[in-house]
């Protein structure tokens, strides 16, 4: 008897600690989406790939992935200065919905994306409708069809490879995070 009764209160514990497993295995795959990052980004990987479907409609960038090896590339950055935002083939960004910043209109389609650095902490991501470059000098300035400004903060955890992520909000709300060192420039739009 007291045998059975030891075998009976560790098979309800063992299936206490299961049905409590399932249920937060449940619970993380059932969070919205945004609670977590969203890049495919191999720690290693010398280039990157985000993409967030936002109901039937999908926002993705694929980018160059440079590491620091102890500089500080956007400390560097002169005002005015306009970068490839990441490495190698130009940055693009593909969407199949239009993208509101703000008041501003990112019309769906395919387009190479740069960092400008404006003055001080002020930076802006610029779209251009050239796509496919590689290296410098880049796109032709005539073609940048929208400029929107981004918010920076300084801090945190120290990022070696450049990295972007992109966080679904829900209500097709969305959130761009880059990552490079301890610089964290954000902007926050919405697909239509």
């Amino acid at each position: 008897m007291r045998r059975s009764s030891r075998f009976f209160r560790s098979a309800a514990l063992a299936l206490t600690i299961l049905i409590a497993g399932a249920g937060a295995a449940e619970a993380q795959s059932s969070r919205p989406a945004g609670m977590g990052k969203t890049s495919n980004n191999s720690e290693n990987a010398d280039r990157g790939m985000v993409k967030v479907a936002f109901g039937d409609k999908s926002v993705s960038i694929d980018y160059g992935r440079p590491q620091l090896k102890g500089r500080d590339m956007l400390a560097m950055a002169p005002d005015g200065f306009i970068w490839r935002f990441g490495s190698n083939t130009s940055t693009t960004i593909e969407s199949s919905a239009d993208v509101m910043f703000g008041t501003k209109k990112l019309a769906m389609g395919k387009y190479s994306t740069w960092l400008k650095h404006i003055t001080g902490d002020q930076w802006a991501l610029v779209f251009n409708s050239e796509t496919g470059m590689w290296g410098d000098p880049g796109a032709k300035r005539e073609n940048d069809i929208l400029e929107i400004p981004l918010s920076y903060t300084k801090g945190g955890k120290e990022v070696e490879r450049f990295t972007v992520d992109i966080m679904d909000h829900g209500n097709k709300n969305g959130h761009m995070l880059i990552t490079w060192g301890t610089h964290r420039l954000e902007t926050s739009f919405k697909t239509n």
